[in-house]
């Protein structure tokens, strides 16, 4: 999708010229696209009532395209004030302009996006402002990247003038020193015709849309970017930044391997003509599926001008409203054959492209331009400028600038003679702040987040099941974690979060991965812990589970307890003063391993809504799969149980799954793993537990029966996972650790994440 700039010809600056070219867009747009208003000096007090119907405002403070510059700060101070503060503005601001713009937010309180920096002084000030904890978002162009005034030489002076016009070698290098601290790139987009730009009163532009992704990825394989990053820049921030709505059953597919020339004749843009020309690529769009219709394919555009839609219209949320709940077989993300220093995730799914999905989730938008929870959505954080993450859908988001023709439309891969914002197979972006009133540098929580960590649980706060969840504190629950992972994997320092918290680690049963990821949890937050086991604690003596709980609960500020006996943890919270979290009681549940079981699956997968989950082994006493059935209920999956004779799901879960979803979740006893396996997204197998069996005969009949091979799942789909609470015995080969669909032990890893989360939820400390 793209994001259409104002300044057009003529300019959108009111509900007449808005209406026209929503009109011309309409009929010719390929793509999905919103529009920006422009402000002008007499257009403050009219044009907030327009703010539902656009994406955003934008304020041009310096020279451009056509008349909308404004000079007087006070004019300026007018716009911020009026424009809602809910609904994006930006501002084109260059040099000490930027400053005045930076300071004129900071007076009216309000968030701003800096658009297309292009210098040093910009830059650094920018990142000054972040941390102080101003509300400051920005971006940055491809041409401002990867050219310098140098490069006037071979463009000639009037093709080279753009606004902001190319830096020096130094200000390209502070825009790449300074990658972590922009938010977005975005394309600039203005196709001014060759004509145009030769002729004596040539216009400020270059033509961006088609030629910025595959500068990203050539930059990815030359180590400069990362995948994260482009994910990050062009999908996650921008899509937070705009509050704009998901693509159901929309994904873009790129081969990372293709080398290729960008050649000005095999442009789709109308002025036939790019800067980059003769540039070498590595990386290039293969095919572009929107709403579920391929719209281009391998060099050729399949769908017909008028096929793209208004995003802030009340229309496309009817549409939404009124598509089947189908999710897209396009995994978030998938790399494939790609060397190992391209990505930083640490993920191992290799093959020969990277396949990026839009987002099957519906998060829908009313005609007040306000976000409307639904069922299906699953909210991604607002990222840190100062962090990125690859584990997000992808949606391209676009912004072209300028203007050469009186209102042309936006059009997606356009070769019709109305292509002013056309592009190639892929778009781009630009973008302004997000809507919390805390600055993005300082956290990646909304406030609506906080706001429904802030309801989870009672006083004192406790975890004891998955019941207690509902979705919406899920998603915001997992975007806390997340946003606690990347903080990790940056090296950012959280000593601050849990400053001064002691956590009561309680065991009555011997554990590695929840007693050592809780603790890493605590201390990675600067909380300090102190512990307690059955064996070698007054448990010896004859205390009584729930003595031993108000004892430790007066020595630390929260619980973490573990019992062999079903409902052992609930008459432990009735004792306890400090929030207490379940870490597994019994046969019963476990519900912390199923949040880091459903986070696993959503960052893998980049949904959980439309899987087929199958569950292997010993189903009776696994507690986890017990509780993981249960929490699946708040999504639309399908569930397999495969499981030794005698060992099978119990009844009351399975009436649990059935009631609690209505009916809506499919639940089958299927009898070998051969016949589950092919169908199967997510394989979650679990030992046979040894400890719960009376005999050792019993449990020899029992164990054995399944065991995940290599040879096994050439079976199964190439995406999928395969998971395991671990520890493993045999059945799982060790020979299959090194598959990329092997997710067991970032399954682990991920749980130090949920657990922190938690640590920080029952602490009220989850904004950090």
């Amino acid at each position: 999708m793209i994001c259409v700039m104002p300044n057009t010809n003529p300019a959108i600056t009111d509900r007449t010229t808005l209406m026209m070219a929503k009109e011309i867009a309409k009929k010719n747009s390929r793509c999905d696209y919103a529009l920006f208003l422009g402000g002008t000096e007499h257009n403050f007090q009219e044009i907030p009532e327009l703010s539902s119907l656009v994406a955003g405002l934008k304020l041009y403070l310096n020279d451009t395209y056509t008349t909308l510059k404004m000079d007087d700060i006070s004019i300026w101070a007018k716009h911020f004030v009026h424009w809602p503060s809910n609904v994006p503005l930006c501002v084109h601001a260059e040099s000490k302009t930027c400053a005045a713009a930076i300071l004129v937010a900071a007076l009216h309180n309000r968030p701003v996006h800096i658009c297309h920096i292009s210098l040093r002084e910009e830059i650094e000030l920018i990142k000054e402002a972040k941390l102080r904890g101003l509300p400051i978002t920005c971006e940055v162009t491809p041409h401002h990247l990867f050219l310098t005034e140098k490069d006037v030489s071979h463009l000639g002076e009037s093709k080279i003038k753009v606004c902001p016009r190319l830096g020096t070698e130094n200000d390209q290098k502070a825009l790449w020193e300074h990658l972590d601290v922009i938010d977005c790139f975005a394309s600039d987009h203005a196709p001014h015709t060759m004509e145009e730009k030769i002729s004596e009163k040539a216009p400020p532009g270059f033509p961006g849309l088609e030629t910025m992704l595959p500068l990203l990825l050539t930059a990815v394989n030359q180590g400069r970017l990362t995948l994260e990053d482009i994910v990050a820049k062009l999908h996650t921030n921008p899509k937070k930044i705009f509050n704009l709505p998901d693509q159901p059953n929309t994904y873009v597919e790129v081969d990372m391997n293709a080398e290729w020339t960008i050649t000005e004749k095999n442009q789709f843009t109308k002025c036939k003509w790019t800067p980059f020309n003769g540039r070498d690529m590595i990386g290039s769009v293969c095919r572009v599926v929107l709403r579920g219709q391929t719209a281009y394919v391998d060099g050729q555009v399949l769908v017909p001008p008028g096929f793209g839609m208004d995003l802030k219209e009340s229309q496309y949320a009817q549409y939404l409203a009124a598509i089947p709940v189908k999710k897209s077989k396009k995994s978030a993300v998938t790399i494939k054959d790609m060397h190992p220093s391209m990505s930083k995730s640490g993920s191992s799914h290799l093959s020969k492209e990277l396949v990026v999905s839009c987002g099957d989730g519906l998060g829908l938008f009313d005609t007040s331009g306000h976000s409307v929870e639904s069922h299906e959505a699953e909210s991604k954080p607002l990222i840190s400028p100062f962090v990125s993450t690859i584990r997000n859908n992808f949606s391209p988001v676009g912004i072209g600038h300028g203007s050469c023709t009186p209102y042309v439309p936006v059009t997606l891969l356009s070769t019709t003679a109305h292509d002013y914002y056309s592009n190639g197979p892929i778009v781009s972006h630009t973008a302004m702040n997000s809507l919390p009133l805390i600055s993005p540098a300082r956290t990646t929580m909304t406030i609506q987040d906080i706001e429904a960590l802030k309801n989870i649980g009672g006083r004192p706060r406790h975890i004891l099941n998955v019941e207690m969840f509902t979705r919406i504190q899920l998603h915001a629950l997992f975007n806390l974690a997340q946003a606690f992972r990347i903080a990790v994997q940056k090296d950012k320092s959280l000593d601050n979060v849990l400053q001064g918290k002691i956590m009561a680690s309680v065991f009555y049963e011997v554990s590695t991965r929840t007693t050592c990821s809780f603790s890493a949890a605590a201390q990675r937050l600067g909380a300090h812990v102190i512990e307690m086991n059955g064996a070698t604690s007054s448990v010896q003596k004859g205390e009584s589970l729930e003595d031993s709980i108000a004892v430790m609960s007066g020595y630390s500020d929260v619980v973490v307890l573990r019992h062999p006996t079903i409902g052992s943890v609930g008459k432990a919270a009735a004792k306890c003063r400090k929030p207490l979290i379940n870490a597994g009681d019994g046969v019963g549940e476990h519900p912390t391993q199923a949040l880091l079981d459903v986070f696993t699956i959503r960052e893998e997968l980049g949904t959980v809504n439309g899987l087929i989950i199958t569950m292997v082994g010993d189903l009776k006493n696994g507690r986890t799969v017990h509780s993981l059935a249960k929490i699946l209920t708040m999504y639309q999956v399908k569930l397999r149980y495969v499981s030794p004779k005698g060992l099978e799901m119990p009844l009351d879960v399975m009436e649990y799954v059935r009631f609690k979803s209505k009916g809506a979740i499919s639940q089958e006893v299927v009898s070998s793993l051969d016949e589950a396996l092919p169908e199967t997204d997510v394989l979650y197998v679990t030992r046979i537990q040894k400890e719960r069996f009376e005999s050792e005969d019993e449990y020899n009949r029992a164990s054995g029966q399944f065991s995940v091979t290599p040879r096994l799942m050439t079976a199964a789909k190439r995406r999928m996972i395969v998971m395991h609470p671990l520890p493993r015995l045999t059945e799982i080969s060790p020979e299959f650790d090194s598959d990329p669909r092997a997710a067991y032990f970032r399954q682990a890893e991920a749980g130090m994440y949920i657990r922190m989360a938690l640590l920080a939820v029952v602490l009220d400390r989850c904004s950090f």
